[in-house]
């Protein structure tokens, strides 16, 4: 194990985690002109999609990208932020709601969300929805929101009760 080491935290991780987005986009478009070259280099599109780790189908569509569009094919479309589906007041009712009828499952909140605000996600899609909404994946359970005033009366009354047994 390494020693512990003294890090400069003037920076906040917010503005560092938003820079790592900039140069995932940018990776993004480096790695498919690079798949592009090596079918330009006389690779097979299934095996220069395959050392990606990414689907046939998606060498394909680069494919297609570059031979319609060259360079402006490849690069992100405008717009394509992915941005949610719901804004910020529908997601705040979304959450009053999942409270109230104490959803805890990702299918019925899927539901919930169609029938309510007529949008569609993907279960993953969902499961990120709830760490923005700040839910957590312990499994729900009652806590009493009183016990009566002589719970340790009746505590120590049962447990004697018990030890004569």
């Amino acid at each position: 194990m390494g020693r512990n080491i003294l890090i400069n935290k003037d920076i906040p991780l917010s503005k560092i985690r938003s820079e790592k987005a900039k140069i995932k986009s940018e990776w993004a478009y480096f790695e498919k002109l690079t798949f592009i070259e090596d079918v330009y280099a006389g690779e097979n599109v299934n095996y220069a999609i395959e050392k990606r780790g990414k689907t046939a189908q998606t060498g394909y569509n680069w494919v297609n990208a570059w031979n319609e569009s060259g360079f402006e094919g490849l690069k992100r479309k405008p717009g394509s932020t992915g941005k949610s589906k719901l804004t910020e007041n529908e997601l705040k009712e979304l959450k009053k709601l999942i409270k109230k009828r104490k959803l805890t499952g990702n299918r019925q909140i899927k539901k919930l969300i169609q029938d309510k605000f007529g949008v569609t996600y993907s279960e993953r899609q969902i499961s990120r929805i709830m760490d923005k909404l700040n839910f957590g994946y312990a499994k729900p359970y009652v806590i009493p929101a009183k016990s009566p005033e002589d719970a340790d009366e009746q505590l120590k009354k049962t447990s004697k009760k018990r030890k004569s047994l």
